[in-house]
């Protein structure tokens, strides 16, 4: 299994108000990458608006509509850049995670983990297309939330 630094998790915070614990984001993307990701890489992670969220959603999903998390690989054929460079882009709607973790009754720290965490396992393999693999996300993300 190919290690990934924790330098290589970098966290850029484009939301205009919301503040988060930099070093809390790096922690919970390094430990998804060090145990899930096969090979090494570097992964950005932006934390933003429900608005930047739901242009991203419209132009690559074609979803109308705010979302909480979006992960972008940016490995394989269709990228310049040689795959164990960049594994890719998590982007965390800070809004969302504020509002949800009301409605989690969680800390707003709490929910930014598992939002990173989610968008970190998708850039490793993970999806939740259907219910055997939507209940091995849900539980990978509860092992790493619990280990945070």
């Amino acid at each position: 299994m190919g290690r990934v630094d924790s330098k290589e998790v970098y966290i850029a915070n484009a939301h205009p108000s919301i503040e988060v614990n930099r070093g809390r984001v790096r922690r919970a993307a390094s430990a998804v990458l060090h145990q899930e990701c096969q090979r090494g890489g570097k992964v950005n992670v932006i934390l933003a608006t429900d608005a930047d969220l739901a242009n991203l959603n419209t132009r690559y999903r074609g979803c109308d509509h705010p979302t909480d998390v979006l992960a972008f690989p940016m490995s394989g054929p269709e990228f310049a850049v040689p795959q164990e460079q960049v594994l890719g882009e998590v982007y965390v709607s800070l809004d969302r995670a504020r509002q949800q973790a009301r409605e989690y009754k969680v800390t707003l720290a709490k929910e930014v983990d598992r939002l990173v965490i989610h968008g970190v396992l998708h850039l490793c393999g993970y999806d939740h297309e259907d219910s055997q693999s939507a209940r091995q996300m849900k539980t990978k993300e509860e092992e790493f939330l619990e280990a945070l």
